[in-house]
C-alpha cells in the first residue's frame, strides 16, 4: 500500500493542471499493470509492458503501440516529468503504489503526485453540493446495510458523468478486466492478432479506447479542481 504517512498535493495551479502527466494504469487486481495510458498537452498514448505481459505484445505491434519494460516506463516517465517541469496525476493513490511496489524512483515521484480523487471530493463537495449530499446519503445507507461501499459515488466514472465528459457506447464500466483477460488468453492460444477472433479483436480496440477516456476525465478533473482550489481564487 502507498504510505499514508505524507501526504500528496493538496492544490493544482491552473498551469500544473494544463501541463500535467495523466497516468493511468491498466491490469489485474494482483499483480503489476500491463499496460498504460498517458495523456499529455491533449495527446493520448498508450504503452503496454511486453516483460509483465508478454501477450499483450502482438496487439500491442498490430495498433502500433510501444513495447517496453515496466520499470523503464516508470523511470522514462518520472525522468520526463522532472525534464520538463511537470506534475503526474493519478486517480487514486495506485500509480504512485505502482513506483513503490516495484522500488522504481517513488521518491522523486512523491513531490510531483497528484491524487485527483480527494481534489476531485472536495470540488463536488464546493461546487454541486446537492450531489455531494446524495453521494454521501448513498454511501451511509449501504454502510448501514451491510453491503459493500468501497468507490461508491467515487468512480471516476461517476466525476466524469458530473462533468458531462464525452464517452462512447463501449466505455464497458467494469469490463477492462474480462477484456483484457480475453485478449490475452486468445494470443496465448492462437499466437498471432492476425489469427484473433473478430470478437477478441474488438475487445483489445474497446480496452484501448476505455484507457484513452480515463486519461481525459483525468485531464478534465484536474482542470476544474484547479480552477476551484483556494490557491487559484477559487472555493468557500
Amino acid at each position: 500500500m502507498a504510505d499514508r504517512t505524507h501526504r500528496f498535493r493538496s492544490q493544482l495551479t491552473i498551469t500544473e493542471a494544463a501541463r500535467a502527466l495523466h497516468l493511468d494504469f491498466e491490469g489485474f487486481q494482483k499483480g503489476p499493470p500491463v499496460f498504460a495510458g498517458v495523456r499529455v498537452d491533449g495527446q493520448w498514448s498508450a504503452t503496454v509492458f511486453g516483460d509483465v505481459a508478454p501477450s499483450l505484445v502482438p496487439p500491442a505491434r498490430a495498433k502500433g503501440i510501444r513495447v517496453t519494460a515496466l520499470d523503464d516506463f516508470l523511470r522514462e516517465t518520472i525522468d520526463r516529468a522532472d525534464a520538463e517541469d511537470r506534475l503526474v496525476t493519478g486517480f487514486s493513490t495506485r500509480e504512485f503504489q505502482v513506483y513503490q511496489d516495484r522500488g522504481v524512483e517513488s521518491g522523486r515521484l512523491r513531490p510531483r503526485f497528484v491524487n485527483l480523487l480527494p481534489l476531485g471530493r472536495r470540488w463536488r463537495r464546493e461546487s454541486h453540493p446537492e450531489v455531494d449530499a446524495k453521494v454521501k446519503a448513498s454511501r451511509a445507507r449501504r454502510k448501514q446495510a451491510g453491503r459493500w461501499v468501497g468507490g461508491h459515488g467515487n468512480t471516476l466514472f461517476d466525476f466524469a458523468s458530473l462533468l458531462e465528459a464525452p464517452r462512447g457506447h463501449s466505455y464497458g464500466k467494469g469490463c477492462t478486466t474480462s477484456r483484457l483477460k480475453h485478449v490475452m488468453t486468445q494470443i496465448a492460444t492462437r499466437g498471432e492478432f492476425s489469427r484473433l477472433t473478430p470478437v477478441a479483436k474488438g475487445k483489445w480496440t474497446r480496452v484501448l479506447q476505455h484507457n484513452e477516456a480515463d486519461c481525459l476525465w483525468s485531464s478534465m478533473l484536474a482542470d476544474v479542481c484547479a480552477v476551484a482550489s483556494p490557491a487559484n481564487g477559487g472555493g468557500r
